[in-house]
């Protein structure tokens, strides 16, 4: 089934591809795919704890982000940095921008009460391909958005650091200068990064968890996994294998990793990835996403504590 579901990509995508780190050319990736955590929940499953995301906050948010027409001109990212320094100063974060040949990183803080030095990084890249980045990735940042939203509510003992790295569609460039240039990695808790979850045709909760198999980076799959089965949430870990985000460079400086997505590799990617059709439309799945954001809310919330 893996061979059949490559050589379909091979023939059908290969002539789509056109970026240096386009998942759809990342072809051991999909054979990498194995389903970790069986679903368990009905059409009348309920969360054993409320919901604390707010999801009418996501999808005003994300209208708002992808209002440029893409994120790769200097122009729009600017727009859209700007957009994120001010939502990030109103939930009270420290913001500021650091700069890196011809890109700028957002970075916004909030400082642990006890252990400052301590540091949770989530991260998402801001920039896009040649189009509004709805889902790549206006839903990874907006996501992100949406958890410090819950995050900026109490005080954790460890600092957490939210990142918005440029220039990732042009080969990682904002994260490996961003990671390069960290003085004291010793401290780095670890790094959850946020790519695009909003697709999942097949409504079976099905979605990336990527740590490939490295301990460090496995202590953070496996607390994502705890809080999907503390919560009951509908969710289906699929492993994969894949250096094509932002989080490969925190693994090149041997510092704990993983990237959270939609079920790409499986066989169940957005048809609109680095196209012009990526835009909010009705092909999101908001409650697909808030399950998601919920898990690594709750994970989050306890590398902070």
């Amino acid at each position: 089934m893996k061979t059949l579901l490559l050589i379909s990509l091979l023939f059908s995508q290969l002539v789509l591809a056109h970026d240096s780190h386009d998942w759809r050319e990342d072809y051991q990736a999909y054979l990498s795919v194995s389903y970790e955590l069986p679903m368990s929940f009905n059409k009348g499953w309920t969360p054993r704890l409320r919901r604390r995301l707010d999801m009418s906050f996501f999808q005003q948010k994300l209208s708002a982000f992808t209002a440029p027409s893409d994120r790769r001109s200097l122009a729009n990212l600017d727009v859209s940095r700007a957009f994120l320094k001010s939502e990030y100063e109103k939930l009270g974060f420290m913001v500021r921008f650091e700069t890196f040949g011809a890109g700028s990183n957002f970075v916004a803080e909030k400082k642990g009460v006890t252990q400052p030095e301590k540091v949770l990084i989530l991260s998402s890249h801001i920039d896009t391909v040649n189009c509004k980045g709805a889902n790549d990735n206006g839903t990874g940042t907006i996501g992100l958005l949406t958890v410090a939203q819950e995050l900026a509510k109490q005080n954790y003992g460890n600092t957490v650091r939210i990142l918005g790295f440029d220039k990732e569609e042009t080969g990682l460039n904002g994260s490996d200068a961003y990671v390069a240039a960290i003085q004291d990695k010793a401290n780095i808790i670890g790094n959850i990064n946020f790519e695009m979850m909003g697709y999942n045709a097949r409504k079976d909760g099905s979605f990336h968890v990527i740590d490939c198999q490295k301990p460090t980076s496995m202590v953070l799959s496996e607390r994502i996994k705890t809080a999907i089965a503390t919560l009951g949430l509908p969710l289906t870990v699929v492993k994969a294998c894949t250096d094509r985000s932002d989080h490969a460079s925190f693994w090149r400086h041997k510092l704990p990793a993983v990237v959270i997505s939609e079920n790409f590799f499986g066989g169940d990617a957005d048809p609109c990835y680095h196209r012009k059709c990526d835009v909010v439309d009705d092909r999101l799945d908001y409650t697909y996403m808030a399950n998601i954001l919920e898990a690594v809310l709750a994970a989050s919330e306890d590398f902070l504590r």
